[in-house]
């Protein structure tokens, strides 16, 4: 027999439509809910294909997610060495991070070029709102320059510093990283020494990595300090910044127990802050414990100590540039060398590295500014200091290529 379709009614039409619907929209969300897998890559900013970049996106939950972009700039222009140090942070803490490999030491159009970075990767990659910026060395003082000309999130500067009043015309939180041995460090001691006169932005930590990018572990807890401030209003994010308070009151315990309390109480200071971390592990209390102590008062006065001997040596190196033997020479930089390896006191023994620091990127300087200017004798007596001080330095290698091309003509 057959069988008599029976007319649909519009009701029933729209419940048959809206169901599709609904399955679609699961089928699509479910679709769009899928990890998605990291990607490592070298590119270039469509605007100017010379200016190549290293690009490192973690795993996402889904392709929908927007994660933070983190900027890095190697002094050197190597991007791949910032990503080395940086991949971890990114990881542990999403974020999109993008090292050039364009922009280095003395590149007059960073700023341009910086701008140029932010807008390529924004407009290719899964980029939110927050933009933070790092740099090592001459990459330190770029990003904090391009900082007081644009909205930024944070920045964190390795081994160089900015000014007082650069500092005070950034908006954004600024994380410094010096070692005490860093011939960079007095730029950021004055933070030390008298936290309480410190900008509100401004927060130091205490390295141990002389004048290099700090290692993967550090500049972790680092971005972390950033995204967990950041995030610190959102109850999901309890959890996450109980762990991380425990972790930072491991390391500050460890540092204490190992007698570095200007280390310890650097990052007491920076976790009290911020009134989340405060609030979960009583930082402001622990500060003011470890301020208090007598070692850590007697670790201040040998570091205010060891800082005008410092700039009493410093004084009297420029002064005899151009006037001493090659001879004097030898006897204070063989002397200086010695001191760096067998002094007992730390405070000064950090002193002596400074002082070794110094003269090697004044005999830089000055090689770069004389070979510009063709002056043989005068490059001649500086790449001797230079090669006394740094053996093994490159740039002391290049500028004596250059001084025997100069001889030659």
């Amino acid at each position: 027999m057959m069988r008599i379709m029976r007319p649909v009614s519009v009701v029933q039409l729209f419940l048959v439509l809206s169901l599709s619907g609904v399955t679609f929209a699961c089928q699509s969300r479910h679709k769009s809910s899928k990890p998605v897998p990291a990607v490592e890559r070298t590119d270039s900013c469509l605007s100017n294909p010379e200016h190549t970049y290293e690009v490192f996106v973690p795993t996402r939950q889904s392709a929908d997610t927007r994660l933070p972009l983190l900027v890095a700039i190697d002094p050197h222009g190597s991007g791949k060495t910032a990503m080395e140090h940086l991949k971890e942070a990114a990881s542990t803490y999403p974020a999109v991070l993008v090292a050039s490999n364009l922009i280095q030491n003395d590149d007059p159009h960073y700023m341009e070029e910086l701008q140029q970075l932010i807008a390529d990767v924004q407009k290719r990659f899964p980029v939110g709102k927050q933009i933070y910026l790092t740099g090592f060395s001459g990459g330190a003082r770029m990003v904090l320059g391009y900082a007081t000309k644009h909205q930024v999130d944070g920045v964190v500067a390795c081994g160089a510093f900015a000014s007082p009043d650069q500092l005070t015309a950034i908006s954004c939180p600024v994380m410094g990283l010096i070692g005490m041995d860093d011939f960079n460090f007095p730029e950021m001691v004055q933070y030390i020494l008298k936290p309480d006169l410190t900008p509100f932005n401004v927060h130091i930590e205490l390295t141990e990595a002389s004048h290099a990018w700090p290692d993967k572990g550090r500049l972790t807890n680092v971005f972390g300090w950033f995204r967990l401030s950041a995030q610190s209003g959102k109850n999901n994010n309890k959890q996450q910044i109980r762990r991380f308070t425990k972790v930072q009151h491991a390391r500050i315990d460890s540092l204490a127990g190992a007698g570095d309390l200007l280390q310890a109480a650097c990052i007491s200071r920076n976790m009290a802050s911020v009134k989340a971390f405060d609030n979960a592990g009583s930082f402001d209390t622990l500060t003011n414990k470890l301020s208090r102590r007598p070692a850590y008062r007697e670790q201040m006065s040998q570091l205010t100590a060891s800082l005008q001997f410092e700039f009493n040596r410093r004084q009297v190196f420029l002064q005899s540039l151009f006037s001493k033997d090659e001879n004097w020479w030898k006897k204070e930089i063989s002397a200086l060398h010695e001191k760096m390896a067998s002094e007992p006191n730390l405070m000064k023994r950090m002193a002596y590295k400074r002082l070794g620091g110094f003269l090697g990127i004044v005999c830089y300087s000055y090689a770069k500014q004389l070979a510009g200017q063709k002056d043989i004798p005068h490059l001649a007596k500086i790449l001797m200091i230079y090669r006394l001080a740094e053996p093994d330095n490159k740039d002391m290698q290049h500028y004596t290529e250059v001084l025997k091309s100069l001889e030659e003509k």
